[in-house]
């Protein structure tokens, strides 16, 4: 689905080019269409990235410390993590029902808020998964560590 959307997106800003470039016109909607295809690219890779555990992490301390305190220091790390995803969860949803009220239509009798759903719908998957990722953390019995 990325790739698909991604290979719409070019193809689509390249059809705008040509269309402002050669023929002095464009689609008017079409800047909105491209702003948020990108948004929707942006937080579908993040989320598939955090639901593979291939997201960035700087994760220094868990690699120096001792197993004890390694494994204390990448669960507060998933915990920090869940508790920011829970927080721009809330506030993605807040904005969403926001520009629902307003009732602006971006392009074809869409509204806004329709297409900014992926906010709290990705913040909510990146925050089940840390959320699992604390669970299984605590669960797991750390490498080097006796219990």
């Amino acid at each position: 689905m990325l790739v698909l959307l991604l290979f719409f997106l070019a193809a689509f800003a390249v059809a705008q080019i040509i269309l402002r470039n050669f023929f002095s016109f464009g689609l008017v909607w079409g800047d909105d269409l491209l702003r948020h295809g990108v948004l929707w690219i942006s937080f579908l890779g993040a989320t598939r990235a955090t639901l593979e555990n291939k997201h960035i992490r700087i994760d220094l301390l868990p690699r120096v410390l001792p197993a004890r305190l390694s494994f204390i220091a990448d669960l507060m790390c998933c915990l920090i993590s869940l508790v920011v995803c829970l927080l721009l969860l809330w506030a993605s949803w807040n904005f969403v029902q926001g520009e629902r009220l307003a009732g602006g239509v971006a392009f074809a009798s869409i509204q806004y808020w329709w297409l900014e759903l992926i906010f709290p719908i990705s913040f909510a998957l990146m925050a089940c998964r840390f959320g699992f990722n604390c669970v299984s953390g605590l669960i797991r019995k750390p490498e080097g560590m006796e219990r």
